[in-house]
């Protein structure tokens, strides 16, 4: 699979709902005959790719937000999310 670029545009498709679960008190991601339980980075990613949004962007703002190096978010973020868009969690969106 080709890596990540930061120009990449990515979404979260219609049919991956993420949801809080009240009872469990915890998020869970509804997809098609299943229940997954992404942990807190996930979730954090999962919330930002509800709509098309650039990679870069979300990389971005992660760095902004945790005030860390963009280099250090993009190398901890890189593995999750290809592993994501490999599961079909996440796709590319063709610009």
């Amino acid at each position: 699979m080709t890596p990540l670029s930061a120009s990449d545009i990515l979404v979260r498709p219609t049919w991956a709902r993420l949801k809080h679960c009240e009872i469990r008190g915890q998020w869970v991601l509804l997809v098609p005959e299943q229940v997954l339980y992404p942990c807190p980075t996930t979730v954090e990613v999962l919330e930002r790719l509800a709509a098309p949004t650039r990679y870069g962007a979300v990389i971005d703002a992660l760095a902004d937000e945790y005030d860390a190096p963009v280099d250090v978010i993009e190398a901890d973020l890189s593995p999750l999310v290809m592993g994501l868009v490999e599961q079909g969690y996440v796709r590319r969106v063709d610009a």
